[in-house]
């Protein structure tokens, strides 16, 4: 820059030119600022001439921040602070005023540059164009489990006939041993030989009939338990699920799917 070899050797004689501040706490921390400036430290001397100029709103401190400010390249607070500080300073010596200003344009027509030099992201649509989407990228959709509960054992109607109709051949069983023991017992009392054995003969064919039913009244039972206890188990299939995509193209709607 023009004025910055001006200003930046000048600091010391600015202060010396500029009303100082008149407190020995603004004086002190002007003091470290200006040895911390001369160093190239900005940053701390921005904490020393902040301090200052909270204890004393002096203009040398608006000055000074603005000179820092300007070295570290924030051109923002650098103009913020010498703007204070030409309205601070009154009486204001003219080189001062002239320098200020100067570094004020310069530092605005870079900031102006910088912006003109830095594109914008993407261009604004053209209002006069129908907007175009993307085609969408559907991403393949994903096998699904279903789970097909099994039938439980109290909705097994076929168990339960089953089971059902063993107990009642069983039942019957039971009955047709009873009634020949019956039929025995009165053959034994039957004074006839004739009566005895027609008697007994009865209760042969009863006992005969009873084993038979009372076989396939306990297989049938014993099958039906079996077929209680044994219930459907829980069964598991792969489907494909439905996926369906939309997109806008020009002036209408793209429908895609999987199904």
């Amino acid at each position: 820059m023009l004025f910055a070899l001006l200003l930046t050797s000048r600091l010391a004689s600015a202060d010396d030119e500029i009303a100082k501040p008149t407190t020995t706490v603004a004086q002190e921390h002007l003091t470290k600022g200006v040895r911390l400036y001369r160093l190239g430290d900005f940053e701390e001397a921005i904490k020393e001439y902040k301090e200052g100029a909270l204890s004393e709103d002096a203009p040398v401190f608006y000055y000074n921040l603005g000179q820092s400010y300007r070295k570290l390249g924030n051109y923002d607070k650098a103009i913020w602070n010498y703007q204070r500080f030409l309205e601070r300073a009154k009486p204001l010596p003219a080189k001062y005023k002239t320098a200020v200003e100067g570094f004020i344009r310069e530092m605005t027509a870079e900031k102006e540059q910088a912006a003109r030099n830095t594109p914008p992201t993407e261009p604004a649509p053209d209002p006069k164009e129908p907007t175009v989407a993307a085609a969408p990228v559907a991403a393949p959709p994903a096998d699904v489990t279903v789970i097909e509960r099994g039938e439980p054992w109290y909705g097994d109607t076929f168990g339960w006939g089953i089971a059902g109709t063993g107990l009642v051949g069983s039942g019957v069983a039971i009955w047709l041993v009873l009634d020949a023991k019956g039929l025995d017992d009165d053959a034994n009392a039957e004074s006839s030989q004739d009566k005895q054995a027609s008697l007994r003969d009865r209760a042969d064919s009863r006992r005969l009939a009873g084993t038979i039913v009372g076989i396939a009244g306990g297989a049938a039972l014993v099958a039906g338990i079996i077929k209680l206890a044994v219930t459907q188990p829980d069964r598991s299939r792969t489907v494909k699920a439905a996926s369906i995509d939309l997109g806008v193209w020009g002036h209408g709607i793209a429908v895609m799917g999987r199904f």
